[in-house]
């Protein structure tokens, strides 16, 4: 397989054929009625290059915000990008866009692994699946064309179980995308896993669910083209060396990622004070080198994989024994759920931060919000407002971790309310425990602690798909560039990030390429692979006329200015040695949101403006 995937790659080197890496078509699979058709991208969505831009677009166009998200009128917008499937290192993401059942905001959502470049020789730039079936199907997409089989003996599977069912059973060419009991049963959090990675941000697996896709199979034939092969060949190979030179730095972070895999930046977080432990009431966590990337590396680590393309390898194979003593193998785990199922739970030991991490896949669920869900359980549990018969819900005990990801995937018992997510299951608990749910819009925290982290704050509270840590000034903070406590000039800061993402996420990059490579890199591989001149300020503007369309999707959907807020723990001070003197204070940080909403363009409720509209071209979706 790997050989055959190389050698429809690097097609674009002899030229010929279509003269552009994107196909201007996506294959739309109406699930209900298990019919599928092409269709051919119209030319106001094609100025949005692809990914994210694609998706938000078609979103906005065709979906009623106000819709239940688990409703046949919701739609899942399945893209890949115009250097997807080409000689471009680390650009094998692709990108989930519906309407979250999570949060009830627009949802935007990554993978990476190999099903974009698959998806892309089958000659696609996405596939849109909508409307619902009445039975469990499995999708199988073979080039242009879509088949369904019966999925009712895959009921039940794990993602993992369904992956080798399809490989198995139709071939083990076919790339596949599954959820597991949890997207099954509606969990929320529910995610969509790929093999290798996971689209686990927002409940994605949910909206699978409730169209009854178990999973998909994808399998491709199809050559990528560019419009210029000498030139795109000659920025490709230039790139490469670029990151291969940064990966080769031993304290870069790609170098880091590379040798530990991201939790290879776990020690640095927790020497800035900023590793949230206990449910974010600390800033650092005294067990952090028991389970951080160094010593998972030393332990635990059994070989490095990569996604298609890359040549930083920052994944991970581990074994480890599991509660009953047998030996299990598992992947990861990322930084983030050494946060989540780790120091936020005070739970110190290696192997059953595994075994957890093992779990969120198998069951298909996000390892970050439903650690937040668990941690802010436990702090429940020791206040004395909730208690599970049978489980003693206290912060380090394994047993309690491990039963209430269980009760969760599997709606059980007080599982079920949690299953919801922090912010719902704390609505339905009341006894003030709101405050103590670490969430914006119900999507839990990521591993940077906000009260430490000012501009990191303001981008949990102001992101359109719910505490986003992806478009967030992290790097500059925890380096020490921006002042970590400082509220000065963070909006502005903030603002800039989250536009400029938006830009190489419709490209769908790997946000990890992007600490390697100069901005005026992307629209010059563009042009080489497109045909298509644009300049790295107009992507910019791409990425904010994105933003804004999914502030205005939001907005509709019934959110309002009290959504862009940060629980009231984050207006606490942070316990530690390392970071005593950090809160977030509430004015200043209100006085943040104001000063963000002006240079955004917006009212003090946070509604664009049609001046602001206008200029984006984009005044026809105002409220």
């Amino acid at each position: 397989m790997r050989e055959r995937v190389r050698d429809r790659r690097n097609t674009e080197q002899g030229g010929g054929g279509v003269t552009s890496s994107m196909f201007d078509r996506m294959l739309r699979i109406d699930v209900g009625r298990k019919q599928s058709s092409l269709w051919t991208v119209p030319d106001d969505v094609r100025c949005y290059l692809g990914g994210i831009g694609y998706g938000v677009k078609i979103l906005c166009d065709e979906v009623d915000p106000r819709i239940n998200p688990l409703s046949p009128e919701n739609k899942i917008i399945l893209t890949v990008g115009p250097l997807t499937g080409t000689s471009v290192p680390m650009h094998a993401q692709s990108c989930i866009v519906t309407k979250s059942p999570l949060t009830g905001t627009i949802l935007n959502s990554y993978a990476g692994g190999f099903l974009g470049a698959e998806i892309k020789f089958c000659g696609l730039d996405g596939i849109i699946f909508e409307g619902a079936a009445t039975e469990w199907s499995l999708v199988l997409i073979d080039n242009d064309s879509a088949r369904f089989e019966s999925a009712v003996d895959m009921i039940g599977m794990t993602t993992e179980e369904a992956e080798n069912f399809i490989k198995e059973k139709y071939g083990f060419d076919y790339r596949t995308l599954s959820i597991g009991p949890a997207g099954e049963r509606g969990v929320a959090m529910a995610g969509a896993f790929s093999e290798t990675r996971a689209f686990g941000r927002g409940g994605a697996g949910a909206v699978f669910g409730s169209k009854k896709i178990k999973a998909i199979g994808v399998r491709g034939s199809r050559s990528v083209t560019t419009a210029d092969a000498h030139l795109f060949g000659k920025l490709s190979a230039q790139n490469m060396d670029v990151l291969r030179h940064a990966r080769a730095e031993e304290y870069g972070l790609l170098g880091i990622f590379s040798k530990y895999g991201t939790g290879g930046g776990m020690p640095l977080v927790q020497g800035r004070g900023a590793l949230p432990t206990k449910n974010h009431t600390y800033g650092s966590f005294e067990d952090a080198e028991k389970i951080d990337g160094p010593y998972f590396e030393e332990n635990l680590y059994t070989r490095r994989i990569a996604c298609f393309g890359c040549p930083v390898h920052c994944g991970r194979i581990h074994k480890f024994s599991g509660a009953n003593g047998k030996k299990l193998w598992g992947r990861g785990p990322e930084y983030e759920t050494m946060f989540s199922l780790g120091s936020n739970l005070l739970n110190g030991d290696a192997e059953t931060l595994a075994e957890a991490n093992r779990l969120t896949e198998l069951y298909g669920v996000d390892s970050l919000t439903v650690g937040v869900t668990i941690a802010w359980a436990l702090e429940m549990a020791e206040a004395g407002k909730l208690s599970v018969p049978g489980l003693d819900l206290r912060f380090g005990n394994a047993d309690a971790v491990l039963g209430l990801l269980h009760m969760i995937c599997m709606r059980e018992g007080m599982g079920d309310m949690l299953a919801k997510g922090p912010r719902q299951a704390a609505l339905e608990l009341g006894n003030d425990s709101l405050a103590s749910a670490m969430q914006v819009k119900n999507s839990g925290f990521a591993a940077w602690m906000p009260r430490r982290m000012k501009g990191t704050g303001l981008a949990y509270a102001t992101s359109n798909r719910g505490a986003c840590h992806k478009r967030a000034p992290i790097g500059a903070e925890i380096a020490g560039v921006l002042d970590m406590d400082s509220y000065e000039g963070k909006a502005a800061v903030l603002i800039e990030t989250q536009n400029t993402v938006n830009a190489i996420f419709t490209l769908i990059s790997c946000r990890f390429h992007e600490f390697a490579t100069d901005h005026e890199f992307y629209p010059e591989i563009v042009a080489a692979a497109t045909g298509r001149v644009i300049q790295w300020d107009e992507m910019v503007t791409l990425g904010e006329r994105i933003w804004n369309l999914e502030k205005l999707f939001n907005l509709k959907a019934g959110l309002t200015r009290a959504d862009d807020k940060l629980p009231g723990k984050c207006f606490e001070p942070v316990l530690g040695k390392t970071s005593q003197a950090s809160v977030m204070e509430e004015e200043k940080f209100e006085a943040m949101l104001d000063e963000y909403y002006s240079l955004r363009g917006w009212d003090s409720e946070g509604i664009p403006g049609m001046k602001k509209l206008d200029e984006l071209g984009i005044a026809d979706y105002a409220m």
